[in-house]
């Protein structure tokens, strides 16, 4: 069985390993957490004893095939470069890091040291995405003029009531576009590359984006409208305008296995995925396929890919005026 570490132990490593474990894919034969006991008790819930106290001691010692690094997003870095220099493939939470800059070095040992790396963005592996980017490069219904996706829900009032420092606090790396507006502009670059020109507004307090609106423009006139916020909750949908009919995922676009396409028509066609599991068995699915084919990059979400989102992320930010410390001398 494909042996995995999980580095970094918070909600989104428990959706992780509940997945592995339900679809079987693979094992989780160790896990890491700057707490010990924190790795233990997570250990004792999904029956991994080989447990460690830091991430340092799951990279040098931890026996994988593979780490899925889920740490908060200041850590990103430093820790797949840790990975990547030991040898060990990684499949990084994300956004990837937190600017290009961060990026690049990692994207340079992967290929210098032929290790595996890619980005953990679920959704691009999902069989509606893989369909609704086919009906768009067959260009079915013509040209794409607009697209809008949005992701809100009440981030803050959740993190307020768990205690999920990450999301409202600056220093890990919080706000809504990062955690969440990731998803809208990953979206809106498959289907439209990068922006030419970008506008964007933000509610900024505490130095997050609580809110984020993002205005992308393309040749021939196209454009885009991407939005996200953790202060309410949407249908997070997503809506296509062709030149020959209109595409939506009325809810919850990046996972909704539910495709509504007019033609001119009423009712619309709809096309449906029975999801066996939440999604996270694709991208693991592919991260397993390329490391036992000797594949340093996944041909669908390609590390240039990913460098591209996080350009426009860094885009997006010097237009609201949002810096951590890792923009320090930008």
């Amino acid at each position: 069985m494909f042996s995995w570490g999980i580095l970094g132990l918070g909600r989104i490593a428990h959706k992780f390993a509940s997945e592995l474990l339900e679809t079987k894919l693979g094992v989780i034969a160790a896990v890491g957490s700057r707490d010990l006991e924190k790795a233990k008790a997570f250990g004792a819930q999904y029956q991994v004893t080989d447990c460690y106290g830091s991430y340092e001691e799951l990279i040098a010692h931890g026996k994988v095939d593979a780490i899925y690094l889920a740490t908060p997003h200041p850590l990103h870095a430093e820790y797949t470069l840790k990975c990547l220099q030991a040898g060990i493939p990684v499949l990084c939470e994300k956004p990837f890091t937190i600017n290009a800059r961060e990026l690049k070095p990692l994207i340079d040992t992967a290929r210098s040291n032929k290790v595996f790396l890619m980005e953990a963005m679920w959704s691009r592996f999902m069989p509606h995405i893989i369909f609704l980017k086919e009906l768009h490069d067959t260009q079915q219904l013509g040209k794409l003029l607009h697209l809008k996706a949005d992701f809100s829900f009440k981030g803050k009032e959740r993190a307020v009531n768990l205690g999920v420092r990450r999301l409202v606090e600056n220093s890990l790396g919080g706000g809504s576009l990062l955690d969440i507006g990731v998803y809208p502009v990953f979206l809106a670059q498959l289907l439209l590359g990068r922006p030419l020109d970008i506008v964007a507004s933000a509610s900024i307090q505490n130095e997050i984006d609580e809110t984020c609106q993002v205005i992308c423009t393309y040749p021939d006139e196209v454009s885009a409208y991407l939005s996200s916020s953790i202060l309410w909750e949407s249908d997070s949908s997503a809506e296509l305008y062709y030149e020959n009919g209109t595409v939506k995922i009325p809810k919850r676009w990046h996972e909704n296995g539910e495709i509504y396409i007019w033609k001119g028509q009423d009712p619309p066609e709809i096309k449906k995925w029975n999801y066996p599991s939440r999604g996270f068995y694709y991208e693991i699915k592919e991260s397993q396929d390329c490391i036992l084919s000797g594949q340093a990059e996944s041909e669908l979400m390609p590390l240039d890919f990913s460098m591209g989102v996080m350009e426009t992320l860094d885009r997006i930010r010097s237009v609201i005026g949002l810096k951590y410390e890792a923009d320090a001398n930008l």
